[in-house]
């Protein structure tokens, strides 16, 4: 058995009886020195890992921007049950690690939206949230980014559905949680992905929120004008206050931080108030 005391190796040997084959298994442990400005970490240089599990390790960290300290914990995020049986391993696979990870981008998503968006109020936000990680969105993301091509699973008996896709997503972000022992990376990791969606996902509900104010209007012979206000603050952080008035009276009023943002808000409060449903 091997054990590490504050980053000292205590023993650097482990046999291993192979559950696939009659034979004992080295595992190496080496100190290995990463980019500049990082310090000295302790990685398995071998821990009985197969040369296609390697390979997959390091595109994946590439991929993703993280070094794992413990290349077993993201090979246990990037493996389905399946995998593990065809090859006679013993662990858990990404499941248990899926069910942190849903958890910490929830709250990361959720953190990220209600400080970007202190004007929206918790129906726009949960929507917003719910919409960015859902299993479709996340699954897009394993596939554009490559990370599709270094799950590991019994091909044969196990198709890569969406579903399966999004959890891996959620499993690496418990992964990079649980080797990093910080949500600093993990934060990171969601917002390089997630962030370009938020403000597509943004932009669509406000395109939605006045179409269906319009359509209200229009249907009911109903004029409706945004009028600019005012602005307030330096040129780097206006805020914008618009009035918003239908058959020339003012039925809401709101502001932003963009006129996008303060049109919205006045939408969504006109809707209210004139009973128009969303869709």
């Amino acid at each position: 058995m091997y054990l590490h005391n504050h980053g000292v190796i205590m023993s650097n040997i482990i046999d291993i009886k192979s559950p696939a084959k009659d034979s004992i298994y080295i595992v190496k442990e080496e100190k290995v020195k990463f980019a500049k400005g990082k310090s000295n970490r302790t990685r398995n240089k071998d821990y009985n890992m197969s040369e296609d599990e390697s390979m997959h390790v390091l595109a994946i960290e590439k991929i993703i921007g993280y070094e794992f300290n413990d290349f077993r914990i993201l090979i246990n995020a990037l493996s389905h049950v399946g995998y593990n049986i065809q090859n006679h391993i013993i662990a858990d696979g990404y499941q248990r690690m899926e069910y942190l990870g849903d958890a910490l981008l929830d709250f990361i998503v959720a953190d990220e939206l209600y400080n970007k968006y202190p004007n929206y109020d918790e129906g726009i936000l949960t929507k917003l949230r719910s919409n960015v990680v859902s299993k479709t969105p996340l699954a897009k993301i394993i596939d554009s980014s490559g990370i599709v091509d270094h799950i590991l699973y019994d091909r044969v008996n196990t198709s890569l559905s969406d579903k399966l896709k999004s959890d891996i997503f959620e499993s690496l972000v418990a992964g990079i949680y649980l080797d990093s022992n910080s949500l600093k990376s993990s934060k990171a990791f969601v917002l390089k992905y997630i962030r370009p969606l938020i403000a597509m996902e943004d932009k669509r509900d406000v395109s939605d929120y006045k179409s269906m104010l319009y359509e209200f209007c229009t249907q009911n012979n109903r004029k409706i004008e945004f009028v600019l206000v005012k602005t307030e603050g330096p040129p780097h952080d206006l805020k914008f206050y618009y009035d918003l008035k239908i058959d020339d009276v003012v039925l809401s009023s709101s502001d932003g931080m963009s006129k996008r943002e303060a049109t919205q808000n006045c939408s969504h409060e006109a809707m209210e108030k004139l009973g128009a449903k969303e869709k």
